[in-house]
């Protein structure tokens, strides 16, 4: 059983992986906020917690990992090891005062795994998108006074990605302490095709900026009960502030001739001060409810481009879980007591100021996960419904309207278990 879950573990691994990277190589379609900063930055929770949104930071589970929060993984059950392998599609509508347009993509984008390895320590690593930029511009133009009109596309491909370790040490009966270790990395190509006819561009120019460093975060959640039938969980993270390091490459072509190729210098890119806290309180071991709130510096990162400028950011949840109590007399013959329910309200300030007006995300997100009869398998769902936009029913920002699909699913297995034959 243990090799067959190493070489299962191994090929969606490698899966994950090579759709990732396959994935930066294509034009998808036009999300037009991902063109600012970094892109869109990828916020929600992950794999069977994917129901509730930003409220996670205090879940704490002997099932499954729950990576906003690394000190929970000390508390898995011991010997467990869980792989997951996620994916998201996403469908979005556009509207400003002017027009309207619709764009929708699917990708497989996550792994991780994680496991314990003894009473007192657990540990996990994965992969997983950062951010994600994917749009197109299309305008027309007149040169010189001229009355011919030239046609520009403007792309941009590519995003941030983390390859991450984290670990969750339970110190005492009431405490448990992470400590999270990333490296950053990844790419966004923006390019300029100019000419009367796209197939035959007067001049073709791309700029590919590289970035990349190590990224540190702490993390910790303090955990007990409440009388007979309550418990709580306290939890927050820290991650201090990091400059990734940023290289460009320039590319200029008209025609068959290169007029310019090479490298230019760029500034590091400051990722912010980041914090986070929640609260969660679990009545008889099934229904919880969490508060999440977090906050990052945003305002420190850059200057202003234009009329784009980061601000602080902000963000809020409020979720509900319902999980059975483990009962395996009924496990096997009863449906209902391997399903996992949870849904969150979640409020974002985000990152970018647009013409004086920052950006704000609101959506509702539900979840449900169910594990076979053997506990072995989960297949987990998440959805999120929501809006993105300026502030108020005034803003002059362009509203995106979209629904996000998340589907993963996870192994499970008991490793080094001592089998006895009778």
């Amino acid at each position: 059983m243990m090799i067959r879950s190493i070489i299962a573990m191994l090929f969606i691994a490698g899966i994950c992986t090579i759709h990732i990277s396959a994935s930066y190589a294509q034009v998808r379609p036009n999300f037009p906020y991902s063109s600012l900063g970094i892109g869109e930055i990828n916020y929600n929770a992950e794999g069977m917690l994917s129901g509730l949104g930003n409220a996670t930071s205090a879940v704490r589970s002997d099932q499954y990992p729950n990576n906003a929060n690394v000190a929970s993984l000390s508390g898995l059950q011991r010997q467990l090891v869980l792989l997951e392998a996620g994916a998201t599609g996403t469908s979005a509508s556009f509207k400003d005062n002017n027009s309207s347009a619709s764009a929708s993509y699917f990708s497989i984008d996550r792994f991780d795994m994680a496991f314990k390895f003894n009473n007192w320590w657990g540990s996990g690593f994965g992969l997983k998108p950062l951010s994600t930029v994917q749009y197109q511009i299309v305008q027309n133009q007149t040169y010189n006074g001229g009355t011919q009109s030239i046609s520009t596309i403007i792309q941009g491909t590519g995003g941030l990605n983390e390859v991450y370790w984290g670990n969750g040490w339970k110190i005492g009966n009431h405490f448990s302490a992470g400590l999270k270790l990333s490296y950053i990395f990844g790419n966004i190509t923006r390019s300029e095709i100019a000419g009367y006819d796209v197939n035959t561009p007067l001049l073709n120019s791309s700029e590919q900026d590289y970035y990349q460093n190590v990224h540190i975060s702490y993390a910790a959640q303090v955990f007990g009960k409440l009388g007979s039938s309550w418990e709580y969980v306290l939890a927050g993270t820290y991650a201090p502030h990091q400059y990734l390091h940023a290289q460009r490459q320039m590319t200029v072509i008209s025609g068959v001739d290169t007029l310019a190729f090479g490298k230019a210098p760029m500034a590091d890119f400051r990722l912010p001060d980041q914090y986070r806290g929640g609260i969660a309180f679990t009545y008889q071991h099934s229904l919880s409810f969490l508060l999440d709130y977090a906050y990052e510096d945003w305002g420190h990162a850059t200057t202003a481009v234009n009329a784009v400028q980061m601000v602080n950011s902000t963000r809020y949840g409020a979720g509900i879980k319902y999980e059975p109590e483990q009962n395996y007399s009924v496990y096997a013959r009863d449906w209902l007591h391997r399903i996992v329910a949870m849904g969150a309200f979640n409020y974002t300030n985000s990152y970018l100021q647009i013409n004086n007006q920052q950006l704000r995300d609101i959506n509702v997100s539900l979840g449900l996960g169910l594990y076979n009869a053997p506990h072995t398998l989960n297949l987990n769902l998440g959805v999120e419904i929501g809006q993105q936009g300026g502030p108020g029913s005034n803003s002059t920002l362009i509203n995106e309207n979209y629904v996000r699909l998340h589907m993963g699913i996870i192994l499970r297995d008991l490793w080094f278990v001592k089998r006895k034959f009778y």
